[in-house]
């Protein structure tokens, strides 16, 4: 069995306006980073951006396209890229009134 690990960099985010909210930063380690699991629930569409980073984490770079989100829904984003770090940038083009986003990104060992 393949060893994997999870880090939720959002938990409970409780948007509440049109700016963009970077999340915590996900380390890959020995790690590849394979799928991005996404809750949104809040009452609004949340478009997620993965970005990626060097070591030092100084330059974040996309990774793909933005991929929207609907309200009130679970869905997942896959990964082939490989940076030794990644974070997710949440924006809602309307402020939501009520609810959280949840974003963990799982990761495996080759």
């Amino acid at each position: 069995m393949a060893s994997m690990d999870q880090d939720c960099v959002f938990v409970n985010e409780a948007i509440r306006d049109t700016s963009a909210h970077n999340s915590l930063v996900s380390f890959s380690g020995e790690f590849i980073t394979k799928t991005i699991i996404v809750k949104n629930g809040l009452n609004q569409i949340a478009t997620m951006q993965l970005q990626g980073s060097d070591a030092g984490a100084s330059t974040w770079l996309d990774i793909g396209a933005p991929s929207a989100v609907a309200a009130s829904t679970n869905t997942y984003l896959t990964v082939s890229d490989f940076f030794p770090n990644y974070r997710v940038v949440a924006t809602c083009a309307i402020a939501p009134s009520s609810g959280n986003l949840n974003v963990c990104i799982i990761k495996a060992v080759r």
